[in-house]
């Protein structure tokens, strides 16, 4: 039972992250007290003032003087500058260097003064702090976020990405643990440099600034995947950008409540798109100008009239790929009953009878050239080529057809050529995925696959969709499929590991991704990151089936070249588990005091960082209280309740401790167990029926010879002599 209500307490101190978190309203704060101050740095090392002036004597005498104030841990003065010491964590000093100060001021200011000033600016921080920090999970929260949207400079490009990660409690406490779970996983993913919020009601946000325009195509997908392997169960993630104005009305730039405006509607988009999801809201911007969601009707109805009476025919389209005049006019067709039709913007689509695969190429090869030959060479266009029939297409998917074809091109380099085929759905399929259309994805790789129903990609492709739809039998079949035409290929045994994880399968994960170890591939970037988590996968794994000299062989070496990554802290608890495993009691603790600093709400951790205080006499109280949180955090496993239970005991609470054990009983694992602490419940009061009744209870189901079984005799033995 929860003793405590679960909320963080206010900060009283400043971290190192918080003068990064809170540059700028820490920085305003500073001009406000320092009416002549025209720039902030807030610096922890004197190498960081290397570009501070262009006089090596003054550059080198500031280096000095900031030094010298890192170590008296006194305000100082200097030309032009005020250095105020700020102390964060483990003893370590931030300094604020103040530039621009009027040179009299600085003459005047007084040791006392700038004492005061620093004293009142570090209160100020704290309170800032204070109000910019969420209690439940300790991360920033929304009123720091509108802060920030507000003190952005002009013209700043920022990017946010809110995620919404689905809890499935049934009670208030199981909501918060679900939520401060979330905000640990989540920290892990894109570390301390990116901010991260609770905007309430299980909604993050990240919030990047000067960031690529880009980057969510990435970073989306990544996060969904990332969580999903954490074992959440619906997840929803909403991205939106762009430049900053601090005037609403300004028609190319964004205020940062439209930004949030915008990162909202795409997460809504994305709630609706299934349980793994996301959605940027650029797509939905571009909607009708995007080359797959815009509509075919206007050219189709040209187009139709002359192939209507056609069996076999090619349809081209030639789309400009720079800036260009008007190539229509440039064309010329010789072949009898070609045609050509006038597209959107530049593009032109060429209409060609009769014309197979081999025959198309050289003569959309001489039409290009005759188009650039007529501009000097200038110009770069580039061809997408649909081909009736084929496969199971109708004439009206023919021009899409020729724009996934583009598309496709566009990966092989600017003016390519290209045919419609199977490695095109593939392309059309990644991007609707890229930009969370998880069904339209599908149906993509599903087309490609009837074309190529080998093709390791798609399958690859397909299985990894299904997989984000929660259908993971079907994930699974796409991937055996896979192996079964190419055995080696480390990505389909990773994925297919990955599913059987889902479904419960530890034995059969286990076995994929022991196969994906020996096969993996070194240097190949678009598997990087499957790479990186492979190990921790399995070494999961091994610790979870009690094969603790196998987590140490994997994850110690993968630990020691990962450590300074975010989501490196993942894998402490397992290595403490599984150094306790093997007997290696201190660095069992070690490990576990680690992971418990990474997550402090890791109830794993601290269970069985109090078993081991408790075996080995290191704290009894300290032991209670780890065992006692861990229950707090999650109640359910019964051998949580039994560590507690046998702390209770060795600290001498006798009737919790049987109330604690009630729940032991209940569980197969732990009844035998549970049933001896009873008995020594009993034992120590003197109350021998009981302490008898359950001592001989372990003697008539525990294996003869067990400790627990000699224990038990000992006792009774002690019982019958008194």
């Amino acid at each position: 039972m929860i003793h405590h209500f679960p909320l963080f307490s206010a900060a009283h101190s400043l971290s190192y992250h918080d003068f990064q978190n809170f540059f700028l309203p820490f920085s305003r704060v500073i001009k406000e007290k320092i009416v002549t101050a025209t720039e902030v740095f807030f610096l922890e090392d004197a190498s960081q003032l290397d570009n501070s002036s262009d006089d090596a004597s003054k550059r080198s005498l500031l280096k000095e003087i900031f030094t010298q104030t890192l170590e008296d841990k006194e305000p100082a003065a200097y030309d032009n500058c005020l250095f105020f010491p700020f102390p964060i964590a483990d003893e370590q000093i931030i300094v604020a260097v103040v530039t621009g100060i009027d040179r009299l001021l600085v003459k005047k200011a007084g040791h006392d003064w700038l004492q005061e000033i620093r004293d009142t600016l570090q209160r100020e921080f704290l309170i800032l702090k204070q109000a910019g920090v969420d209690l439940q999970t300790g991360l920033l929260n929304g009123a720091h976020l509108n802060t920030l949207f507000d003190a952005f400079p002009e013209g700043e490009h920022v990017g946010l990405v809110l995620v919404e990660i689905y809890p499935k409690a049934r009670t208030a406490m199981e909501g918060m643990r679900h939520v401060r779970r979330s905000a640990t996983i989540l920290k892990s993913f894109a570390g301390e440099h990116v901010p991260l919020y609770h905007l309430g009601q299980s909604v993050f946000a990240f919030a990047f600034r000067n960031c690529n325009e880009d980057y969510a195509a990435r970073f989306g997908p990544l996060l969904v995947s990332f969580l999903k392997r954490e074992q959440f169960k619906r997840v929803h993630v909403g991205y939106s950008q762009g430049e900053i104005s601090q005037d609403e009305y300004n028609e190319t730039r964004k205020t940062g409540r439209q930004v949030l405006d915008e990162a909202w509607l795409a997460l809504q988009i994305a709630c609706k798109r299934g349980p793994f999801s996301f959605c940027t809201y650029r797509s939905l911007q571009n909607a009708q100008r995007h080359s797959l969601y815009a509509s075919t009707r206007d050219i189709l109805a040209r187009i139709q009239p002359y192939w209507q009476k056609l069996d076999k025919f090619s349809l081209v389209q030639l789309h400009p790929t720079k800036d260009t005049d008007n190539i229509y006019d440039k064309i010329i067709l010789n072949l009898a009953g070609s045609k050509k039709i006038k597209g959107r913007d530049q593009d032109v689509y060429i209409l060609l009878p009769g014309i197979n695969f081999q025959e198309v190429m050289p003569i959309v090869r001489k039409i290009i050239q005759s188009i650039i030959y007529d501009t000097k060479g200038k110009r770069t266009v580039a061809a997408g080529i649909a081909l009736f029939p084929f496969s199971d297409f109708k004439k009206s998917e023919l021009v899409l057809n020729c724009r996934k074809a583009l598309l496709h091109g566009a990966l092989l380099g600017e003016g390519s050529i290209t045919v419609f085929e199977a490695l095109s759905l593939n392309v059309s399929g990644d991007i609707f995925y890229g930009e969370g259309d998880i069904p339209k994805a599908v149906k993509e790789y599903r087309r490609g696959l009837l074309i190529q129903p080998h093709d390791v990609n798609l399958l690859n492709s397909l299985g990894v969709s299904y997989a984000m739809m929660n259908r993971h039998s079907m994930a699974n079949d796409c991937f055996l499929k896979a192996l079964a035409v190419k055995n080696d290929d480390f990505i389909s045994w990773y994925n297919l590991g990955l599913g059987r994880e889902l479904q419960g399968n530890i034995a059969g994960a286990v076995e994929s991704f022991e196969h994906a170890l020996k096969y993996h591939i070194e240097n190949e970037p678009d598997i990087a990151d499957v790479r990186k988590e492979l190990p921790l996968q399995l070494g999961k794994l091994y610790c979870q089936t009690g094969r603790y000299q196998e987590t140490l062989d994997i994850l110690l070496p993968w630990y020691d070249t990962k450590k300074n990554d975010p989501g490196s802290g993942r894998a402490l608890r397992y290595l403490g588990e599984s150094c306790n495993g093997v007997g290696r009691v201190r660095e069992a603790m070690s490990w576990l005091q680690r992971a418990i600093r990474f997550d402090e709400f890791d109830a794993d951790a601290l269970s069985l960082l109090g078993e081991i205080y408790l075996d080995n006499n290191e704290g009894d109280q300290i032991a209670l209280k780890f065992c006692e949180k861990s229950v707090e955090l999650n109640q359910i496993p019964a051998l949580f309740h039994l560590r507690l239970a046998r702390a209770q005991v060795q600290c001498g609470y006798l009737e919790a401790a049987r109330d604690t054990l009630r729940h032991c009983l209940r569980n197969k694992e732990t009844k035998k167990a549970a049933g001896f602490q009873m008995g020594l419940t009993y034992w120590k009061q003197m109350k021998k029926t009981r302490a008898r009744h359950w001592f001989s209870k372990i003697l008539t189901h525990e294996e003869i010879g067990s400790n627990q079984y000699k224990q038990a005799s000992n006792y009774l033995l002690e019982l019958q002599t008194q």
